[in-house]
């Protein structure tokens, strides 16, 4: 059934070039993505890290880092995809701080309403928690967006360059050949399927959002796999089409 579905948008001239757009727009912005933050991506993560504690407390957002005690008003803890553990936490004056996390370890699975954590604020934004000896970061935490660059053009590339080339090589052969050959059908079918194996593979390992070596040690086997199931398809069904009726 898919392989009948990719034939049917093959087929179509107009949805074949929708795919090349679509192709060269994922290529287009990955390109723009890279060009933006792979410079100087990290610029907000050094000086956050590099950031002297406050003499006093800042009556607007600072460069420097202050450290104050709260109180956990609410954690809410979710296992839905989608969405994140957070918690509300209260000043010492009475104002209320909406934070989220990237996980809920190590410190905000061990926290009850009334319980006290010291935070720290940079640039308006609470950006750590620590209790009991361990430090948790929140998603106001700066981080380096050159890794996330990289992954995301690691999920936008391959899959963009082959629509690009399935689309183009359709549209080159229209004219001596109106039927997509397998190997056309193949390849648009390996691309939609390696940019959905990136969308994903950061969620297959702890904290792949964040760490290029671990996505790309689990996405590059299985974008092989796929590379390869793609290559028997075509080759089984070349046979078939070949062989005497």
């Amino acid at each position: 059934m898919a392989h009948l579905s990719l034939r049917g948008i093959m087929k179509s001239i107009f949805m074949t070039v929708l795919n090349l757009a679509a192709g060269v727009g994922l290529v287009v912005l990955a390109a723009g993505l890279l060009a933006a933050e792979a410079p100087d991506g990290d610029r907000d993560l050094r000086a956050y890290e590099s950031a002297t504690r406050c003499q006093a407390p800042p009556r607007a957002p600072a460069d420097c880092r202050w450290t104050a005690k709260f109180t956990v008003s609410d954690v809410r803890l979710t296992s839905k995809r989608g969405e994140s553990d957070s918690a509300v936490l209260t000043d010492a004056d009475g104002d209320g701080w909406e934070t989220s996390y990237p996980n809920s370890g190590p410190v905000l699975n061990t926290l009850d309403e009334g319980d006290r954590v010291t935070g720290t604020v940079w640039r308006g934004r609470l950006t750590e928690i620590a209790a009991m000896g361990q430090s948790q970061r929140t998603h106001a935490a700066p981080v380096d967006m050159r890794t996330r660059v990289l992954i995301g053009a690691l999920i936008l590339v391959p899959g963009g360059v082959l629509m690009t080339a399935a689309s183009t090589w359709r549209l080159l052969r229209l004219r001596a050949r109106p039927e997509p050959t397998p190997g056309m059908v193949a390849t648009l079918g390996l691309a939609y399927a390696l940019f959905l194996a990136g969308l994903f593979s950061p969620l297959l390992v702890s904290a792949g959002g964040e760490n290029f070596r671990t996505t790309l040690a689990v996405w590059v086997p299985i974008a092989a796999v796929m590379t390869a199931a793609a290559f028997v398809s075509t080759a089984r069904k070349r046979r078939t089409m070949s062989a005497p009726g």
